[in-house]
């Protein structure tokens, strides 16, 4: 008797059926601009100056930005501002996460009220903060000023590179809590009660228990809050405008200054394609490290 021959061929999960016009639309949104961005990227192309035409430039514009010292400092600027507000949206989101995941008083309100300053426009909490809060003649900066008889410090001109990092934490921090509580409400029953049995002490159940069991919530939070923040601009433009001169601009503003003051085209694509690349190797590094140090755990 002949045995019949198993199928070698794997049956096609009909998942993938219904996940395929989702993938196809996102691919459509999302691919296509930044393939039209590369091609912008190669052109010399002035919108100010249309009887030079556009032309075929290559690699000059990419070129460009490696040979200029300007670049390199915006560069470490955007690092530096977007690092110190991730660290701390990171920081503070999971110490507030968890004090949300406790039942204290109040905590429905206590999680409206933190939440609430994700939901309004970047833009907008750039007015409010410099005009209703810190403008040295009418906001409360100045008021209380007055009131206590010194001098207000004008934090927009003097110290607009902290400003902004604290203005990030402000605006994308309570992303970071909701996701990180989520994380933190989905660790089971079971696991904290045996903690609890088991003798150990605030900081084992923190740091060595329920922080390993949200590493998934954190790499998920890291890179979203990562790609925000780098793309982060109605706060700039509304704040500091990238000034005093170029001591705010980060990599997303000089794009626009680029495009919109120097009417350059294709320098604007160029920097535009090199910041997702910087975004995309830094966001491959932090998913390293996260999955190292949770194959520690483990």
């Amino acid at each position: 008797m002949s045995r019949r021959k198993k199928s070698t061929t794997k049956k096609y999960p009909i998942e993938r059926t219904f996940v395929a016009p989702a993938l196809v639309i996102v691919a459509i949104a999302t691919q296509v601009p930044f393939i039209l961005t590369i091609i912008f990227s190669m052109l010399q192309w002035n919108i100010v100056r249309p009887d030079q035409g556009i032309s075929f430039a290559g690699l000059k514009n990419f070129i460009y930005y490696l040979q200029d010292s300007e670049f390199y400092v915006i560069c470490l600027q955007t690092v530096g501002m977007v690092g110190a507000a991730l660290i701390l949206c990171m920081v503070f989101g999971y110490l507030i996460a968890l004090m949300l995941d406790c039942d204290i008083p109040g905590k429905t309100l206590s999680r409206t009220l933190i939440l609430s300053p994700f939901f309004i426009m970047t833009t907008t909490t750039g007015v409010l903060w410099k005009t209703t809060i810190l403008n040295t003649n009418f906001g409360w900066v100045g008021a209380i000023a007055d009131f206590f008889g010194f001098k207000a410090i004008d934090f927009v001109s003097y110290y607009s590179r902290p400003l902004l990092v604290f203005l990030f934490v402000w605006q994308w921090m309570p992303f970071f809590v909701l996701v990180l509580l989520g994380g933190l409400q989905g660790i089971p029953a079971e696991v904290i009660e045996r903690a609890n049995l088991d003798g150990c002490s605030w900081f084992e159940m923190v740091f060595k228990i329920k922080l390993p069991m949200i590493f998934n919530h954190m790499q998920v939070a890291l890179m979203l809050g990562l790609i925000f923040l780098v793309k982060e601009f109605g706060l700039i433009l509304t704040t500091t405008s990238g000034g005093p001169g170029q001591k705010s601009y980060t990599l997303t503003f000089y794009i626009y200054k680029t495009l919109f003051s120097g009417s350059n085209v294709g320098r604007a694509a160029a920097l535009s394609v090199i910041t997702v690349i910087v975004t995309l190797a830094i966001i491959n590094l932090i998913f390293r490290a996260i999955k190292k140090r949770r194959a520690m755990y483990q």
